[in-house]
């Protein structure tokens, strides 16, 4: 039986001038995007996190204050790279599994040198190195690394 309802020539369907088909650009501007904004919400939140831990054991001879705030302003902006999933889900898996889910692992199947690893970052002093080793050895790594992944696997759903 053949069609009932033929479409007239040119015609689509309304909002149809509104879709774009072209997600190779749109996925490696999002991957770029994750891997750059990604380990400066990372740094952040792990400076605030070291700078709280200092804090409680010494007393009130650090500012809590900005310690806080640098903890909030890690985690927003971590929450914008998984926001960014909407847009490129690849660019929040890949922030996920490159400053997340690969240093966490790292660090459970070679704990002895992980320290060893942060230390041969370039250009990071040794409070960073301390942030960061804590941020590792803590699991916060870890944990934030399979949010976003979650988060871009989420995303990528979502548009199918």
């Amino acid at each position: 039986m053949p069609n009932k309802f033929e479409s007239p020539p040119g015609w689509a369907p309304p909002g149809a001038q509104f879709q774009s088909h072209g997600v190779t650009g749109r996925t490696v501007i999002g991957v770029l995007i994750g891997l750059v904004v990604t380990p400066i919400g990372i740094a952040f939140a792990a400076k605030g996190g070291a700078d709280i831990r200092y804090w409680v054991i010494i007393g009130g001879v650090t500012d809590r204050w900005t310690a806080a705030g640098e903890i909030i302003v890690g985690s927003v902006i971590l929450m914008l790279v998984a926001a960014m999933a909407a847009f490129s889900p690849a660019g929040t898996f890949a922030a996920g599994l490159v400053y997340g889910v690969f240093p966490g692992i790292l660090h459970i199947l070679f704990p002895d040198d992980t320290f060893r690893l942060i230390g041969d970052l370039p250009s990071i002093d040794s409070t960073w190195q301390v942030a960061l080793h804590s941020w590792v050895t803590n699991g916060f790594a870890l944990i934030s690394g399979f949010m976003l992944m979650g988060a871009g696997f989420a995303g990528l759903i979502r548009r199918r």
